[in-house]
């Protein structure tokens, strides 16, 4: 069955598709720079994936990266250029990021969201994939938080814990 629902418009740093009845396929799309994230990428991701929330004929959504790589995290030749600048304060974008890194790593879905792993995913691609409810990886995929590297914190979902997990026990 052909899909007649029609994503809102996106750059080409995204790939959206309807495969199957009910199911969203998203794919990085910037496989040259090994999917890093930037931020018209986090923007073309937040409208896509608001939008999937709000259209009652999408179940489920699968996140995957073109390329040999899922994501490499953010794209460090504009995260430098913000630091040189100055423009850039990581406590500032994380809390203007609700949503985390990539629209993705601290969104709350009352849908499914599915991570389809291929190649590595590193810094922020791990922590979207911390985020989804399930993670297919390939046999190759490689997992890593090298943050520390850089001298900063996974902050935008490698080291969020979910409200669930802080609320205190109601028992005494």
């Amino acid at each position: 069955m052909v899909s007649t629902l029609a994503p809102p418009t996106h750059s080409d740093e995204l790939k959206v598709s309807i495969p199957d009845e009910h199911v969203l396929l998203i794919t990085l799309n910037r496989p040259k720079s090994l999917n890093a994230m930037t931020p018209t990428m986090t923007k073309d991701l937040k409208r896509v994936l608001d939008w999937f929330e709000e259209e009652p004929h999408l179940w489920v959504v699968i996140v995957t990266g073109a390329g040999r790589m899922f994501c490499a995290g953010a794209d460090l030749k504009a995260w430098n250029k913000d630091q040189e600048k100055g423009s850039s304060n990581e406590q500032e974008n994380t809390a203007v990021n609700f949503n985390g890194f990539g629209s993705l790593s601290r969104r709350q879905s009352n849908k499914p969201i599915i991570a389809a792993v291929n190649g590595g995913a590193y810094g922020g691609g791990v922590e979207i994939i911390l985020n989804c409810d399930i993670v297919i990886a390939s046999e190759d995929a490689k997992f890593a938080l090298p943050e520390v590297k850089r001298g900063v914190v996974a902050a935008q979902g490698g080291e969020f814990l979910r409200s669930s997990v802080l609320s205190p026990s109601t028992s005494s």
